[in-house]
């Protein structure tokens, strides 16, 4: 099993999405040739072919975007939100 297929099957199995810390508990990553799991799975879930970002931290499978329920999925911050909020107000 290539490590991609890894991690989807770990995301089919949950749902359609992960966190990745969900993702680094419960993917087998024993047999993998590398010294940095952690940032390997970082480095898949990253491939626009297979995921899509929800927010930072949550990813998803594209197959599954219309599966997955609807507040879950991303909407577009209003630039408002985006103004009130960036770097000057912290």
């Amino acid at each position: 099993m290539k490590q991609h297929d890894a991690v989807i099957q770990v995301m089919e199995q949950n749902g359609g999405f992960a966190t990745l810390g969900y993702l680094n508990q419960h993917v087998p990553y024993g047999n993998w040739k590398t010294k940095t799991p952690f940032a390997t799975i970082r480095r898949i879930v990253q491939d626009e072919r297979f995921f899509f970002k929800i927010k930072p931290g949550l990813w998803a499978l594209k197959s599954w975007q219309n599966k997955l329920p609807p507040d879950m999925l991303p909407c577009g911050s209003s630039k408002k939100e985006e103004t009130i909020f960036d770097h000057t107000y912290y």
